[in-house]
């Protein structure tokens, strides 16, 4: 598993953990239900797709068309809640599924796919 941890300017981090199926977000600390990472910069999106090109070869950038798709949420097996993301005010705002659990959010291949969509056309990656 790869990680790599990047800071917003308001102090707060977001860790990537990467493994060959899926791209996980992370805190440092168990606790947070409600976590707001301000995107400064779009080195974390650039990061993103760069990893999502390594790990699904047939990865594709495009628009939400189900529920599947959606990156609204996810469902985390372990502790059989669902976790939450939004883009808003040039935040992501992450809903954790547990407070017993350092994840924020877990990306498969097509959550991804629309989530890269709708951020290279609101900050033209």
């Amino acid at each position: 598993m790869k990680e790599t941890i990047f800071n917003d300017g308001h102090g707060r981090k977001l860790i990537v953990r990467v493994n060959r199926s899926n791209i996980q977000i992370h805190t440092e600390e168990k606790q947070i239900l409600d976590y707001r990472f301000y995107l400064d910069s779009d080195e974390i999106l650039h990061y993103l797709k760069e990893q999502a090109i390594k790990i699904w070869k047939s990865f594709r950038p495009k628009e939400a068309d189900s529920f599947g798709a959606d990156y609204a949420d996810f469902y985390d097996k372990a502790t059989d809640n669902n976790g939450y993301l939004e883009y808003r005010d040039e935040m992501l705002i992450f809903g954790s599924p547990s407070k017993e659990t350092t994840l924020l959010f877990q990306f498969n291949k097509r959550k991804m796919e629309s989530f890269i969509y709708d951020m290279e056309s609101w900050f033209c990656l």
